[in-house]
């Protein structure tokens, strides 16, 4: 922590000149960095004792992914590319950490109530934070950086391993002007209402993306021929900030300074400095009048919805049989589409399916345009109905987890003989607010490219999705919704129930593959599919107390 203030100190003249009261700034930042070590991650919770030298950990995994990094780097015989891939992923990493920890690091509220009646004004505040976020993911880019950067100075020598150090830096500032730029822009114009939806979707947009990346971009570059792949600059790339320094880095390198790279060197040197200044002059002023509204983690609902009666409360009483089922399927229903720490949890993967079906589909050594048109004769769709099962799994495992778990007393408070029709209310809401809307979209879709010969696959895969779902909550522990701390989440696997419920999904696919070879036999299995599903709710509703796990 030490060093690092003395690095602080360092720009001590910079801050006093963009009108910041460094000595506040210092001290806010230093208790920050002392917090940062602090941080619980999920791997420490089984111990209830306070995690200690969580950060160093974290670095040392960083470091672990940055071999692969450096792999690239070693074997892609294009510099440029080689460097794009490095920027982009020390960016990426930096945008993505920055936006998963947002609400707990540039927009924290729960010191408010230490600093806000302290005579601190909001740019130094501002700065204080920004100055901790470039703190703390600078760490993590030199933990991500340390291979690569091993293997810029073993084959290119001290001077350009000095330089890959400066764009190195340049990256981390530069993807942290972008990302606080992009939500104190939003803060101007946004209520905040508004502003927290915005920043949760954004969120989840960014997780698909990442996952996207990593999943879909090596597959691309194997149907590359990186071995005579020449990375020409286009008029696009000026508006890259990976391809800024990574045209810098080849600047130095191949010592070209014709009128790109001059400009990408340029680019890359510039925007960090005015980036802060825009940042901090014109951006930063609302920031403490924002930042007091930015508590809440729920949406609420207003009164006119209230008092008319909504769709759900309808759907409600089409799919329960009790009022003790509808109550619970009326709670979940909602809170799966309001809580925005849930939807962050659970919505990417609606992402994940496009990314996997994606996968599936540059498994064969064909291009993608050859791929798709031979489409409608294979069986791929059946896939795709089954990879809408993701979204449910993630739910349900998911869903007995909440920040507001100390509320759940008031299960145990209610005359309830057993809690079972409170899970199958859970198990309906889940599948109808989730699953019905992404499986009309991926129909859609089949439809389009399979035609009418896929609709009875369609209609077979509902119940057997269903089913799934089913056998899925009666195999695994059963907790009660929002019930549980997010603590206690590494202690409520059960690896072995795990593995048996993938085998039954992967048996009930495989069964409907079989069927649709011959229609006549899923017209067959279909009652017998949905007497199979009644009989399982059935048994899962009588769950007692004594089968909950607390």
């Amino acid at each position: 922590m030490n060093v690092l203030l003395t690095i602080t100190d360092l720009f001590r003249w910079l801050y006093l000149r963009l009108g910041v009261d460094y000595e506040q700034l210092r001290a806010i930042v230093g208790v920050k960095l002392m917090m940062d070590n602090r941080r619980q991650v999920i791997g420490y919770t089984k111990n209830k004792k306070e995690p200690t030298n969580v950060f160093v950990w974290t670095l040392f995994f960083y470091a672990l992914f940055g071999v692969f990094i450096a792999l690239a780097i070693a074997t892609v015989p294009s510099f440029m590319l080689g460097m794009v891939i490095f920027f982009s992923y020390i960016m990426a990493m930096i945008s993505m950490t920055l936006i998963t920890d947002f609400s707990s690091v540039l927009l924290d509220t729960s010191d408010n109530t230490i600093i806000l009646p302290k005579p601190i004004d909001g740019r130094t505040l501002f700065a204080a934070r920004t100055t901790h976020i470039i703190l703390y993911l600078g760490q993590l880019a030199i933990g991500s950086a340390v291979f690569p950067a091993i293997v810029v100075f073993w084959q290119h020598g001290v001077i350009l391993f000095l330089f890959f150090l400066l764009a190195l830096l340049l990256a981390v500032v530069t993807a942290v002007i972008l990302t606080n730029g992009f939500y104190l822009l939003l803060m101007q114009f946004a209520s905040e209402e508004k502003l927290k939806n915005i920043i949760n979707y954004f969120q989840i947009f960014m997780a698909i993306l990442i996952m996207g990346g990593y999943q879909i971009l090596p597959r691309i570059m194997e149907r590359l021929d990186l071995d005579n792949f020449v990375f020409e600059i286009q008029w696009w790339n000026f508006l890259l900030p990976p391809i800024w320094m990574a045209g810098a880095m080849e600047a130095v390198h191949e010592n070209l300074f014709d009128i790109n790279h001059i400009v990408l060197t340029s680019i890359a040197v510039s925007f960090p400095v005015l980036g802060s200044i825009v940042v901090n002059n014109y951006l930063s002023p609302v920031f403490n009048r924002k930042l007091g509204a930015m508590g809440s983690s729920a949406e609420p609902q207003s009164k006119e919805k209230i008092e008319k009666g909504s769709f759900p409360d309808r759907l409600g009483s089409w799919f329960t049989t009790s009022p003790v089922e509808r109550g619970a399927f009326d709670m979940i229903y909602k809170i799966l589409g309001r809580d925005r720490k849930i939807k962050l949890k659970i919505y990417p993967a609606f992402g994940y399916i496009l990314i996997f079906g994606f996968i599936f589909m540059l498994k064969g050594k064909e291009d993608i345009s050859t791929t798709l048109h031979h489409l409608p004769e294979t069986h791929f769709h059946i896939l795709l109905i089954y990879l809408s099962f993701m979204v449910l799994q993630v739910t349900l495992f998911e869903i007995p987890y909440s920040d507001d778990f100390k509320a759940s007393w008031i299960y145990f408070s209610a005359p309830l003989e057993s809690p079972g029709e409170i899970l199958s209310g859970t198990v309906k809401a889940i599948f109808v607010k989730l699953f019905i809307p992404a499986y009309l979209v991926i129909s859609m879709v089949i439809l389009y490219i399979w035609k009418v010969g896929a609709v009875a696959d369609l209609v077979f895969g509902i119940p057997n999705n269903f089913l799934m779902l089913t056998l899925l909550a009666s195999l695994s522990r059963r907790h009660l919704p929002l019930s549980m701390a997010p603590s206690l989440r590494g202690q409520a696997g059960n690896f072995v129930r795990t593995v048996l419920t993938l085998i039954a999904t992967g048996l009930l696919g495989l069964v409907h593959y079989a069927l649709s070879l011959k229609p006549v036999l899923m017209l067959i299995a279909f009652p017998l599919e949905i007497g199979l599903i009644y009989f399982v709710l059935k048994s899962y509703k009588k769950t007692t107390w004594k089968n909950i796990t607390l």
